[in-house]
């Protein structure tokens, strides 16, 4: 029936001893006594080496200065027992404490056992004690409730005091970096346990030191980590549907100092802080604007203010059909701009915030209230090289499980072996051997699928048209020839910036200069267009990512609207394209070819072609949901 318990260590030298007597002196003597060093600086490491030459209970593991979290996660990795306790260095412990807590496990049957807790101080060479959980009977409780308030939570949600089932916490592991780790491990131990008995006459010490941190100014860094403990909490008691009163929702969020004197205080309560002058006369308040969440809340964020949000739609239909209710993050602009002007679903919402607004709201939320977030533009939130870097712009409480990353270029972390395999693309790479999941999104909503217009061919081109551009030269300059072989059924329309100046006179009434559009006449533009004109090389190297470690938004406009394209044939397969579904190209000289193949082509040729790319975009649609399933359940590792 072997008891593990986990004592961190560090610098605690003082009480050390006080400590360690309380534990080999227990009438109980099946014990593990795991003592984590935790980078000590002072004699503690050597009291240590001194009990365990006269102990063999003793487990000695001297590590580097982790914190609180990383000691307790090394003791939990080495504990052999049966039970786990944990108890802190500078605290003690009655002498039948253990005993009887096991005692009362094996006779309930229960998970966890939990003792009083004394609270000491010493003021004036004397010893003060407060009771800070009393207990007078043994008293069995199993339902959520009645274990959190037996626990006396949220005011103490101590680890220590208890005696744990090592089954129930082994693997339970503490938040690395983050102080007020208890308040984030205890409630939810305490939600897993099936029963939890309460032990009546016996007692946990705990010494109240006066260089805690909550005892004195707490840096941005403690500020933090107080409020998005607390936050958690509040989120643990809403999501199960436990009570709280107004003053335990109301939370510091942070501590205005002036000469180390606190000064004012801004308080959180739901979602509204109020700034405080001297902690108690309220001077301002200020409404706090949050996305919408419902039961089945998956987020989609994506942080380019600028570029990239044409792949959100799709992203959005993937998860509303993997059934949640979606919370769109995204620049205000975009939305404006009718980016889901076809695209209308009564689990999809829409935010108007700012991005501001949204950077705070995921500065400040654990997301326990909601599924994940797939975030569009990773790149936007780190440097394309370390991934790690993304999670900071999160809460650390967030469960990074719950976060999905989507990569629009590879190569700069594949050139520096950083990059993820679980890091999602919008199509396979092929590049230096790296993998990725694809999910490629290519819905915008309800949008027309229109035939081939019979009187004049329509070319539409996103992208700027500028002189001595390599791309755009090349599109003005078959135009030209195709003028010059007599065609004149043809137009092209430009979606993006761009001047006739540098184009034959004679050519320029063939050319429509749109410039930026929104996405509303963008849509509208594509709808009466007949083919989608790319004009990529496989030997310049602005172009040469598109076939290898990155992709074009080009390929989601024609997967999305059915539009054949017109591609050279060296970047067709690895987009899915071929001769049946695209109009081919062997190099710039061909491409005056290709042009005409599109303008001669009837409207029964163009159906067929329009067929067989819906064929190979149900396909892509498919596997792509399959992917995104696989990763938000845990398929592929994060």
């Amino acid at each position: 029936m072997k008891i593990s318990i986990i004592i961190p260590v560090y610098n605690t030298s003082e009480f050390l001893k006080d400590c360690l007597n309380s534990v080999i002196n227990q009438t109980c003597k099946d014990l593990e006594i795991i003592c984590v060093n935790d980078g000590s600086t002072d004699n503690s490491l050597k009291i240590l080496k001194d009990f365990a030459s006269k102990d063999p209970r003793f487990k000695i593991i001297s590590q580097k200065n982790q914190g609180l979290s990383g000691a307790r996660n090394t003791g939990l990795d080495c504990a052999t027992g049966e039970y786990i306790s944990f108890l802190d260095s500078d605290d003690w412990i009655d002498l039948d404490y253990f005993e009887k807590l096991y005692n009362a496990i094996i006779k309930y049957n229960a998970d966890i056992s939990a003792a009083s807790i004394l609270r000491t101080r010493t003021r004036a060479r004397k010893n003060l004690t407060k009771i800070r959980v009393k207990y007078d009977e043994g008293k069995v409780y199993s339902d959520l409730k009645d274990k959190i308030k037996a626990c006396n939570i949220p005011k103490c949600c101590y680890v220590w005091n208890k005696l744990y089932k090592a089954s129930l916490v082994k693997d339970k592991k503490f938040k690395i970096g983050v102080q007020y780790e208890d308040i984030l491990w205890t409630p939810e131990v305490l939600k897993q346990a099936d029963k939890i008995v309460t032990v009546p006459n016996i007692n946990y010490y705990y010494r109240a030191n006066s260089k805690s941190i909550v005892k004195k100014k707490q840096t941005k860094k403690q500020q933090f980590d107080s409020y998005n403990a607390k936050k958690y909490l509040i989120d643990f008691f809403d999501n199960n549907n436990l009570p709280l009163t107004k003053k335990q929702r109301t939370i510091v969020k942070e501590q205005k100092y002036l000469l180390n004197m606190p000064v004012a205080k801004i308080k959180e309560y739901k979602n509204t802080l109020t700034t405080y002058l001297f902690g108690f006369l309220p001077i301002y308040r200020k409404k706090i604007k949050l996305p919408v969440v419902k039961k089945n809340t998956f987020f989609v964020w994506e942080p380019c203010s600028k570029s990239h949000s044409e792949v959100v739609p799709g992203y959005c239909k993937y998860l509303l059909d993997l059934g949640y209710h979606v919370s769109v993050l995204l620049d205000p602009d975009r939305i404006k701009e009718g980016l889901f002007c076809r695209f209308v679903d009564e689990n999809l919402t829409v935010n108007k915030l700012n991005r501001k607004e949204i950077k705070e709201y995921f500065k400040n939320s654990s997301l326990s209230d909601s599924c994940g977030v797939i975030v569009t533009t990773v790149g936007k939130i780190c440097d394309c090289v370390h991934y790690n870097e993304a999670y900071s712009a999160f809460n650390p409480m967030v469960d990074k499980k719950k976060l999905l990353f989507v990569e629009h270029e590879a190569s700069f972390a594949v050139d520096k072996g950083s990059w993820k395999d679980d890091l999602i693309t919008l199509r396979e790479l092929n590049y230096k051997g790296a993998s990725s999941i694809v999910v490629n999104p290519h819905y915008f909503g309800d949008v027309k699928i229109t035939p081939k217009n019979e009187d004049i061919t329509n070319f539409i081109t996103i992208g700027a048209i500028r002189p001595n551009k390599k791309n755009s030269q090349m599109i003005v300059d078959s135009a030209y020839e195709v003028l010059k072989k007599g065609y004149k059924n043809f137009k092209i329309t430009v979606v993006g910036k761009g001047s006739l100046k540098h184009i034959d006179k004679e050519l320029r009434p063939y050319f429509d200069i749109k410039g930026r559009l929104s996405f509303k006449k963008m849509y509208e533009e594509i709808e009466r267009a007949d083919f989608m004109l790319t004009s990529y090389n496989d030997y310049d190297p602005e172009h040469i990512r598109y076939n290898t470690s990155g992709t074009s938004g080009n390929f989601q406009l024609v997967y999305g609207f059915l539009k054949p394209c017109i591609i050279i044939k060296s970047f067709a397969p690895i987009n899915g394209l071929n001769e049946d579904n695209a109009i081919l190209y062997n190099d710039d000289k061909d491409y005056v070819n290709a042009l005409i193949k599109a303008i001669e082509m009837n409207k029964e040729e163009y159906k067929a072609m329009q067929d067989n790319l819906k064929i190979y975009e149900k396909k892509l649609y498919k596997t792509s949901l399959e992917n995104l399933k696989g990763l938000i359940d845990g398929k592929y590792s994060v």
